[in-house]
């Protein structure tokens, strides 16, 4: 999105309201992946220990291994950055002014309408003397860490979420004349995406790009997820969404996480259960360090239901075991004895305790071996050894068809979450029509 730097936008210029953004383009990254492999496979060890009785401990590993700790998603508490002097001169020069309109801006957002009622400390009336010293708005409840300093993943970074300063605005050097009414402040916001947002608000509809990249995306979602306005970016949005969506990731990484929350707050119910469900199945070693705005049940709740799935394998197989052990599996005794032989020792060296994901939990119970083998049929006996037959028949039953469809079914109920089921609560968001385009 090619836009000249400026320091003024007048995208109103008989507007009432000059919005002030401090700090423009303060990145970060959107995700950040955290290794927690470690716990999971001491996750894993305590379900084998716990399914099939399995007290001894392998040569290898430590008989009085700690407790592993619970795995929970990396959001914290959002905290407000006071740190309104900190960047001193720099600062205010940095400074990028947009005169606007109060009464486009309350009318698409219920967050610029309050904040131009002056509950809000980023806004004052340029008659008032105390100028920006009005409560603060509460800060939003579990919800991510935003960074304060600079950091890089992958050469990608994202403007953090607008943060609100302590510290008593100063009047307007400029630009402040007889007809502004009110003083509006953000921080952080990319400044190029914040005046798309500007521009699809006052209906400059000229200026605003009919398509963009899926970084500006995930900049306008977090925007827009912070001043509730789905509603009167829905078209547009919708139209780079249905450009952007026919290359959805295949693996959880940062483009997933980015779908996830795009399709989140623009109540894109195909793509979120798509993502949500990548994100369940590959996401592998914890979902990692997510700076979106997502509701905490969400990556919770992900994150419990690949933990379900792969105790369910645990309990398939140790169904199983129990089986083989009172002869309920399997034809007769050999087949039985064979059975459970390979499968506790498929299971002391099966991939499965390293498996951190549910994908590759299902992969590797799913390569466990039963061995070759085979009866003497008596029929055969006396054969000679220039006969055509041989005497030797492989048996049929095998651990993979015995564990397949209950594995099978169960992968098969791996789904992603329902919008719907984490959405209406608060119905904070506008259904928005999962397309904007007639095809």
């Amino acid at each position: 999105m090619a836009v000249v730097q400026k320091s003024r936008y007048d995208l109103d210029p008989q507007g009432d309201t000059i919005l002030v953004l401090r700090r423009p383009n303060t990145n970060q990254p959107v995700w950040e992946p955290k290794d927690e492999v470690s716990k999971l496979k001491q996750k894993n060890d305590t379900r084998r220990r716990k399914f099939f009785g399995l007290d001894y401990m392998s040569e290898t590993e430590d008989a009085h291994e700690p407790t592993p700790e619970p795995i929970a998603p990396a959001i914290e508490s959002s905290v407000p950055n006071d740190g309104g002097e900190a960047h001193g001169d720099n600062s205010e020069r940095n400074d990028v002014q947009f005169q606007l309109s109060s009464r486009h801006l309350a009318l698409a957002s219920p967050v610029f309408k309050t904040m131009l009622n002056g509950s809000w400390k980023e806004s004052a009336r340029s008659s008032d003397p105390s100028n920006g010293s009005a409560k603060t708005r509460a800060p939003v409840q579990n919800g991510p860490k935003w960074l304060n300093e600079t950091s890089d993943v992958d050469g990608w970074q994202l403007s953090s979420r607008s943060k609100k300063s302590a510290k008593t605005r100063k009047p307007l050097k400029n630009g402040s004349d007889s007809s502004t009414r009110y003083e509006l402040t953000a921080t952080e916001w990319d400044d190029e995406v914040f005046l798309t947002l500007m521009n699809i608000i006052h209906g400059r509809n000229t200026l605003v790009p009919l398509s963009v990249d899926l970084i500006t995306l995930v900049k306008m979602s977090v925007i827009v997820d912070y001043y509730q306005c789905q509603e009167v970016t829905q078209v547009v949005v919708g139209l780079w969404i249905d450009k952007l969506s026919d290359k959805l990731p295949t693996s959880y990484d940062r483009d997933c996480v980015i779908w996830m929350f795009v399709s989140w707050v623009f109540y894109r119910s195909e793509i979120f259960e798509k993502m949500t469900q990548l994100a369940v199945r590959t996401c592998d070693g914890g979902l990692g360090t997510i700076n979106l705005p997502f509701p905490p049940i969400l990556l919770t709740v992900m994150e419990q239901k690949r933990d379900h799935f792969i105790d369910e394998i645990f309990n398939i197989l140790g169904d199983l075991c129990r089986d083989l052990c009172k002869g309920r599996r399997g034809c007769d005794f050999e087949c039985t004895t064979m059975l459970l032989g390979s499968l506790l020792r498929g299971m002391d060296h099966n991939e499965l305790y390293g498996a951190c994901s549910a994908e590759r939990a299902k992969s590797a119970v799913l390569s466990l071996r039963s061995g070759t083998w085979s009866y003497c049929d008596s029929h055969f006996s006396n054969y000679s050894r220039n006969s055509n037959y041989s005497s030797k028949h492989p048996h049929p039953c095998t651990i993979q068809a015995l564990i397949l469809p209950g594995i099978g079914k169960l992968w098969n109920g791996l789904d992603g979450l329902k919008l719907d089921d984490y959405n209406g609560q608060n119905k904070k968001f506008a259904k928005v029509p999962s397309s904007t385009l007639q095809h």
